[in-house]
C-alpha cells in the first residue's frame, strides 16, 4: 500500500506542475489530453501481491531426489503428484481417478487433460512413465515400494497408464502421496544416471521457480497457465535467513510476512513471536510426526536393560512442558493417533522412573563415580553419543534437555548436531548411541518406517545384535507382499511390540507444526492434514 501511495503522489505532483505551468503544451495546445492520459495510467497501475517467507538453509536443492526439511516450504509451490493425502484418504491430484486390477498387481491412473509443465512440455502418460522409470533406477527410491517394485509402465492411451507390479501390496497407492519425492517433473530436466541434481526445477504447480540469488532468496512467480484455481499471490519470495533470531527480527520489521513449520520455529521462538506487535500465530490440530530416538543396540547399549534404563531415565512430561509448553504431548507409542494399523496394545509401557533406571544400570555393573557423577564399569565411563539433524529447530534444545535428564542417573551424553547427509550416513553406519530419527507422515506410516530397517536406517546395525531379529525382518518382508487388512494388522501388532520390547525406538514427543505471521497482511492459515508441508493456498490474505 505504501508503494502505491508513493506512485500516486508522484503522479499527482507531475500533474500539479503541469497545471501551474500554464495548462498548455509547448505548441500552445490545451494539456487536457495529457492530464487524462496520466489519470488513466495511474488507474491501471497495480501493485503486485507478494508473499515473503524464510528458510534456514538455501532452497537450492528443490528436486524430488532428497527430503531436505527446507524444501517443505517450496515443494507444493511448484510440484504436484498424481494423488494427495487428505484427512485419512487418498484423493485426486494430477490423476482424476484410478483402479487396481489383476488381483491388485496392476494400478491404472487416468490423468487430467490439458495440463502442461512450466517449460511447456505436455503432461501426459509418456511424461509420467519417463518420471517413474527414472525414479525406479534411482537407488534413493529403494524404500518406496510403488517405485522400487515396479516391473513396467504401460501406456494405454495418451492420458491413461498402468503400473505393473509382481505382487499386491496394501500401500502402493499411499506411496504416491509423497509431496516432496513422488511428484511429476518435466522429462526435459532428467539426466540419466544423475541422482543428485536435475537440470532445473520444473513441475506443474501453481508457481514457477523463477530466480535464485545464492545466499539471498528464491523467487517464485505465479503460473499463469496453471490448470487449477489461480493462487492469490503474484509472487512468493523465500529468503535465506539461517539464524532463528534473525528470522524473528525480519518478521517483526516487515521484511518477511511469515515463518512456517517446526523445522524453523522452536516453541520459544513461537511464543516470542506472538508477543510482538502485529504478529499472530496458529498451531496445527493434528500431529505431524513423533520426535523419536533410535537406540543403538550394537554398542554400549547392546543389553536391553541398558536401553530400558535410558527409557526410564527420560521424563517426557517435563520435556513437553519445558520445551513446548505442553503443546507437543508425550509420546507413549511410535506413531501419532489415527495412523492406520498402529493402534496396538503394547506389552510394556515405560514411563519416567528413576528407581528403575538406577536399578537396571547397577544390575549391569555400572557403578556411580561420585566425583564425576558418571557411572563406570571396568574403568570405562558410561558416555553416550547423541546425534541429531541440525536443521530442525527443536533438536538441539531437546538433546540438551535429555542430556541433563540422563546425567541424573549417571549417564554422560555428548550431543552433536549434523547436517543432513552426514547425519543420515553416520546413522546408517551405526556411529551413534542415540540418534533423533523421527517418524514421518500418516501416508508413509507405519510401512515406510519399517522398510528402511532392512538396509537404509540407523536400525540396521542394531538389528544384527537383537535376538530373533530374523523373525522381525521376515515380518517386514511379509507385509510388503500383502493387501489383506486383517493379516496386515496382525503383522504390525507383532512389529510394533518387538520394536517396543527391545527398545529399538524411544518416542519422545508428538510434534506439531505452527505458523507465525504478520496480522496486517494475513488473516490466518488453514492447516492441511499433512501440516509438515506449507501450502500457500491455505493462507487467508487481508485484501
Amino acid at each position: 500500500m505504501k508503494k502505491r501511495k508513493l506512485i500516486s503522489l508522484a503522479l499527482c505532483g507531475a500533474l500539479l506542475c503541469g497545471t501551474f505551468a500554464g495548462c498548455s503544451n509547448g505548441n500552445g495546445e490545451s494539456s487536457t489530453n495529457t492530464t487524462s492520459a496520466s489519470k488513466k495510467s495511474e488507474a491501471t497501475i497495480t501493485e503486485p501481491k507478494i508473499l515473503t517467507t524464510a528458510v534456514g538453509a538455501e532452497l537450492n536443492t528443490l528436486y524430488p531426489l532428497n527430503m531436505d526439511v527446507q524444501n517443505n516450504i517450496g515443494t507444493k509451490l511448484c510440484y504436484e503428484g498424481l494423488v494427495n493425502y487428505e484427512d485419512g484418504k487418498v484423493v485426486p491430484g494430477l490423476a482424476e481417478s484410478w483402479e487396481f486390477s489383476n488381483e491388485g498387481k496392476a494400478l491404472t491412473f487416468h490423468l487430467k487433460e490439458g495440463v502442461t509443465f512450466h517449460d511447456g512440455t505436455p503432461f501426459n502418460g509418456e511424461a509420467v512413465k519417463a518420471d517413474f522409470e527414472f525414479a525406479h533406477s534411482n537407488p534413493n527410491f529403494s524404500n518406496i515400494s510403488a517405485v522400487a517394485n515396479l516391473e513396467s509402465v504401460e501406456i494405454v492411451d495418451e492420458y491413461t497408464l498402468t503400473f505393473h507390479y509382481p505382487n499386491a501390496y496394501f500401500a502402493y497407492l499411499m506411496d504416491f502421496c509423497y509431496p516432496e519425492t513422488m511428484v511429476l517433473v518435466s522429462p526435459k530436466v532428467l539426466e540419466e544416471g544423475n541422482y543428485q541434481l536435475m537440470k532445473d526445477v520444473v513441475g506443474t504447480g501453481p508457481y514457477i521457480y523463477d530466480e535464485i540469488v545464492d545466499g539471498e532468496y528464491v523467487r517464485f512467480i505465479r503460473n499463469e497457465n496453471y490448470w487449477g484455481e489461480q493462487p492469490y499471490y503474484d509472487e512468493v519470495i523465500v529468503k535465506y535467513i539461517p539464524e532463528a533470531s534473525a528470522r524473528l527480527q525480519a518478521l517483526q520489521n516487515g521484511e518477511i510476512d511469515l515463518i512456517y513449520g517446526s523445522a524453523l520455529l522452536s516453541w520459544d521462538d513461537y511464543d516470542q513471536a506472538i508477543t510482538l506487535s502485529n504478529i499472530e500465530g496458529a498451531v496445527a490440530k493434528s500431529d505431524s510426526k513423533a520426535r523419536n530416538l533410535v537406540v543403538n543396540a550394537s554398542g554400549v547399549l547392546s543389553n536391553v536393560n541398558m536401553r530400558s534404563a535410558v527409557a526410564y531415565g527420560i521424563d517426557k512430561k517435563t520435556l513437553s512442558n519445558g520445551l513446548t509448553y505442553g503443546k507437543e504431548t508425550p509420546a507413549d507409542h511410535l506413531f501419532p493417533d489415527d495412523v492406520p494399523y498402529t493402534d496396538v496394545e503394547l506389552n510394556v509401557v515405560r514411563t519416567y522412573n528413576l528407581d528403575k533406571a538406577n536399578a537396571l544400570l547397577e544390575q549391569e555393573g555400572w557403578i556411580m563415580n561420585e566425583s564425576t557423577g558418571i557411572r563406570e564399569k571396568d574403568g570405562q565411563p558410561l558416555i553416550l553419543k547423541y546425534t541429531y539433524h541440525s536443521a530442525d529447530a527443536l533438536n538441539k534444545p531437546l538433546a540438551t534437555a535429555i542430556k541433563s535428564q540422563l546425567a541424573i542417573i549417571g549417564i554422560g551424553v555428548q550431543t552433536e548436531g549434523q547436517e543432513m547427509m552426514t547425519w543420515w550416513q553416520e546413522g546408517v553406519a551405526g556411529n551413534y548411541d542415540l540418534i533423533m530419527w523421527n517418524t514421518e507422515q500418516p501416508y508413509t506410516a507405519p510401512h515406510n518406517y519399517f522398510i528402511p530397517m532392512l538396509s537404509r536406517s540407523p536400525h540396521v546395525p542394531s538389528l544384527k545384535n537383537i535376538e530373533d531379529s530374523d523373525e522381525f525382518i521376515a515380518l517386514i518382508n511379509a507385509f510388503q507382499v500383502n493387501d489383506d487388512p486383517i493379516q496386515i494388522q496382525g503383522i504390525f501388532n507383532q512389529l510394533l511390540n518387538f520394536d517396543n520390547d527391545n527398545v529399538l525406538d524411544l518416542p519422545i514427543l508428538f510434534a506439531k507444526d505452527m505458523i507465525v505471521y504478520n496480522s496486517e497482511k494475513i488473516d490466518g492459515y488453514d492447516f492441511t492434514s499433512t501440516p509438515t508441508f506449507f501450502d500457500v493456498r491455505k493462507i487467508r490474505p487481508i485484501e
